[in-house]
């Protein structure tokens, strides 16, 4: 991710995040950036009113013109339920040692 791709992904959490724990909505200055690598990147957003954190993966879909074609397509994933359920069995038993795990 690039410097504007960031700054944007910033103020899109900030406009679409809520804390899980008390609902409030982030700013900016509480959206810290940790890693980012070619179109994904990995935030921490901190919740002032009640003191909790939260990690976000953001992947960007960039759009992309196909050879022979005068229309834009991009490509969407969807995240289903169980992919949710099962980020959260593995965050739950995670001790941190990325290492380990790569």
């Amino acid at each position: 991710m690039n410097s504007n791709e960031i700054k944007s992904t910033v103020k899109q959490l900030t406009e679409t995040c809520k804390c899980l724990e008390c609902k409030a909505k982030y700013t900016e200055d509480k959206i810290s950036v940790i890693a980012t690598i070619k179109d994904e990147g990995l935030f921490e957003m901190h919740c002032d009113k009640c003191n909790s954190n939260s990690l976000v993966t953001v992947m960007i879909s960039k759009t992309v013109r196909l050879e022979g074609q005068n229309r834009k397509h991009s490509r969407i994933e969807s995240i289903s339920k169980n992919d949710v359920l099962d980020m959260k069995n593995f965050l739950q038993n995670f001790d941190g040692n990325f290492k380990k795990i790569l």
